[in-house]
């Protein structure tokens, strides 16, 4: 059993002792489980391995969670934060942040983000948060409700001004929390711990050695051939011309082509995607009406014709 929590992708299997066990009963997480799931998301943590990994989570919780004090509640009554889970009321403790140590709420390659990319970001990191507790019933801070009935992912109205204050606040949270933690979870982990981390050091060695997109290592002769029977003349002769025009339009697609030449992107129809640890900024191949649908991209510009021309070469 891989102990999946399925709904919001979420594992157990790394966990030692009562959440295991009650989703093994049960078929489905403690209460305490999904709070974890929120509050993780909400702080860009993917998984609590390490003592540096539970410290991380602790610093970020009252940043993410600013609007609602838990370092306050934390001081008066030893408790973190309320949280709903399928209608009913709960509260979340440390001891029952402890318990979840091992848990994985994403299967990235690194265990968090990095603080700064967390710092610029907690709205929208809540507002992941809040998405994911739509489809399991839970929240910590509820999504606004529209007048239509419709949920709005209100993220960025809870997220705090970034302040020395508000980062020393969460220092001192962090600090004073673990010196509540057992010593012995980091000494007693589940055994499957170790099997991840290798396995996430192959992960983390294979894009460490990706190769690296170079404009320049191309032919012109080849980028100009493509342009010319890509797009129509006018359009090819004002890409070929001008140089800002060039690099906002044309060297996108170029790397989208590069990175098929070099297996770096999952053709799958409507979930074409990068594969791990690939930079690909979505903003560069949005559709004339929004969004972005990378395979459609990918047929009209005839970028896999490109892709053969660069395979192996460059």
């Amino acid at each position: 059993m891989e102990e999946t929590i399925n709904d919001v992708d979420a594992r157990l299997k790394y966990v030692k002792g009562l959440p295991v066990e009650y989703f093994k009963y049960h078929g489905e997480g403690m209460p305490s489980t999904y709070a974890m799931i929120w509050c993780m998301k909400a702080t860009g943590i993917c998984r609590l391995f390490k003592r540096e990994d539970l410290y991380e989570f602790l610093f970020r919780l009252p940043v993410a969670l600013n609007s609602i004090g838990p370092v306050e509640r934390w001081l008066l009554r030893e408790k973190l934060l309320d949280y709903e889970f399928k209608g009913k009321h709960f509260v979340l403790t440390l001891e029952e942040v402890v318990m979840h140590f091992g848990i994985e709420v994403t299967d990235h390659y690194i265990n968090y983000r990095p603080r700064e990319e967390f710092l610029k970001s907690v709205g929208h990191s809540i507002s992941i948060a809040m998405l994911v507790g739509i489809f399991g019933g839970f929240s910590v801070l509820a999504p606004e409700e529209d007048e239509d009935g419709s949920k709005r992912m209100s993220g960025q109205e809870h997220a705090p001004e970034i302040t020395p204050e508000l980062l020393a606040k969460a220092e001192f949270f962090a600090k004073d929390t673990m010196k509540f933690v057992p010593e012995t979870i980091f000494s007693d982990e589940n055994l499957n711990i170790a099997e991840k981390e290798r396995q996430l050091e192959k992960r983390r060695y294979r894009i460490k050695n990706l190769p690296v997109f170079n404009m320049k290592k191309i032919p012109q002769k080849i980028i100009h051939e493509w342009i010319s029977y890509a797009f129509k003349p006018e359009y090819a002769k004002k890409y070929l011309g001008d140089k800002e025009a060039f690099d906002q339009k044309i060297r996108p697609l170029v790397y989208l082509a590069w990175l098929i030449a070099h297996d770096l992107l999952i053709i799958n129809g409507i979930e074409t995607c990068e594969t791990e640890g690939v930079v690909l900024n979505y903003d560069d191949y949005e559709l004339p009406g929004g969004g972005y649908r990378l395979d459609q991209t990918i047929e009209e510009y005839q970028l896999e014709e490109l892709a053969l021309q660069l395979k192996g070469k460059y």
